[in-house]
């Protein structure tokens, strides 16, 4: 067991440099190249076989934002939270916890296959299935981080990273495998991260707003709204259903909370992915509740990359193509996307299932062209205050009959949103829309 480390304010998500790669390379192979089924140690000369131990597959759990929990609720609570997370890991994911799970510190756990962390059962990824996605490590993300972390009146979210790893047993490790293991588990700084003078005030606001995101969801208080996208000549032609998430009021709460309201805060804190998932789970619960529709639902630009988050989505997709034609992703906050690269192979992966990709918010104000270049959508939403200037003005009214005959380059469909009244139908039609969108139409609400 390796002594405390200092802890690293790296947010989840990001890649290493190569350097960082190629070092952690001694050390450990990614599932990407052998998968994380593990090899059995290599035998010396004349060793008994009696001797020659099979290598358990292993995953690291990272708590990128310990050091946040510390700055912002004290050095006390982020203790806490790495005894919770080590808690959770030993009540569900070992069978017998001093050969199964290492601390290797505050911030970094190794959990070995076993009968509770049965990988072989649970759905390993097979040769030419998507990259990086896997159900084991999906459902240890699931398990230890969506669920606050309560100690001193204090309660917060731990943002997770997790991946398989390539070690020897616990018994066997070294110092210096350690050291070369936590910087694999480290992912990259995130350079846009900037701290103000309020940063503290602002973290404890936002981690607030995802603690109620976070305990609405594990009370089944989503709910959607639902949309129709309808060609403008008949709303009776209706393209698909867009769904708009909304928590449902608590306590002492006077309305419902908005996507408006938490998905800003869950973005900052880089928490967007157990809500996008959940969404994701409910459009699909949704789609199985009515074979003839189509339906749409957001995610963040955060979700849009292919790994463990999404493996239980990509097998059922797998299996269950006629369902996946039916399903659009909306990408929200395109101009936001982390990794342009890695929303191409999202996107891709996602069409390749019969699933269709719709760029949200476009001609916003926020350059989101290289999204599109990247993602290559199906279905491009114009952004809704182009419509809103439309109203106005000759030249809102030619800026989006611009923005029209330029999308048809772009996307097969074209949405106008922000259909408010009737004369908002009259100006998009003139205008060149093939789609229509807003409350002005219609919706559907309930939860799914």
């Amino acid at each position: 067991m390796a002594a405390l480390s200092s802890l690293t304010a790296w947010s989840a998500g990001t890649h290493r440099p190569a350097a960082w790669t190629q070092r952690a390379s001694a050390a450990s192979r990614w599932h990407g190249a052998h998968g994380p089924h593990a090899e059995a140690a290599p035998r010396a000369s004349g060793a008994p076989a009696e001797r020659v131990a099979a290598r358990r597959a292993c995953a690291f759990v990272f708590i990128a934002n310990l050091p946040h929990l510390a700055e912002a609720y004290g050095q006390d609570f982020a203790s806490a939270a790495s005894l919770e997370v080590q808690r959770r890991l030993c009540a569900t994911f070992t069978s017998l916890p001093s050969c199964d799970m290492a601390r290797l510190r505050d911030d970094c756990f190794l959990v070995w296959a076993n009968e509770a962390f049965d990988c072989e059962a649970s759905g390993m990824r097979e040769p030419g299935s998507a990259p990086h996605a896997s159900r084991p490590i999906e459902t240890l993300l699931a398990v230890l981080g969506t669920e606050p972390v309560r100690a001193g009146g204090i309660a917060a979210l731990v943002q997770l990273h997790a991946d398989w790893i390539d070690v020897r047993s616990p018994e066997q490790l070294g110092a210096s495998e350690v050291e070369l293991m936590l910087w694999t588990a480290q992912p990259f700084p995130d350079s846009r991260e900037s701290r103000t003078d309020g940063w503290r005030q602002l973290y404890r606001a936002d981690m607030d707003v995802a603690v109620r995101v976070s305990e609405a969801l594990r009370a089944e208080e989503l709910s959607f709204s639902w949309q129709p996208v309808v060609h403008p000549g008949s709303i009776a032609t209706t393209l698909y259903r867009a769904g708009r998430a909304r928590i449902a009021p608590s306590h002492g709460e006077a309305a419902s909370l908005a996507p408006e309201v938490f998905t800003p805060c869950l973005q900052r804190l880089g928490l967007t992915r157990a809500f996008d998932r959940t969404v994701m789970r409910r459009a699909v619960a949704a789609l199985r509740l009515q074979p003839s529709v189509h339906v749409g639902v957001s995610i963040s630009a955060q979700g849009v990359r292919i790994d463990h988050w999404w493996a239980s989505l990509l097998a059922v997709l797998d299996k269950e193509p006629a369902l996946a034609s039916r399903l659009v992703i909306e990408i929200a906050d395109s101009a936001a996307l982390p990794d342009l690269e890695a929303a191409h192979d999202f996107c891709v992966q996602l069409q390749l299932r019969g699933c269709r990709v719709a760029i949200r918010d476009f001609g916003g104000g926020a350059d989101n062209l290289a999204a599109v270049q990247a993602c290559g959508p199906d279905i491009v939403k114009l952004d809704a205050a182009l419509l809103r200037r439309a109203r106005d003005s000759e030249f809102g009214r030619e800026c989006l009959r611009g923005m029209l005959a330029m999308c048809v380059h772009f996307a097969p469909h074209v949405v106008v949103d922000g259909v408010e009244r009737d004369d908002d139908v009259h100006i998009a039609s003139n205008a060149g829309a093939q789609w229509l969108q807003g409350y002005g139409i219609g919706r559907e609400g309930g939860k799914a």
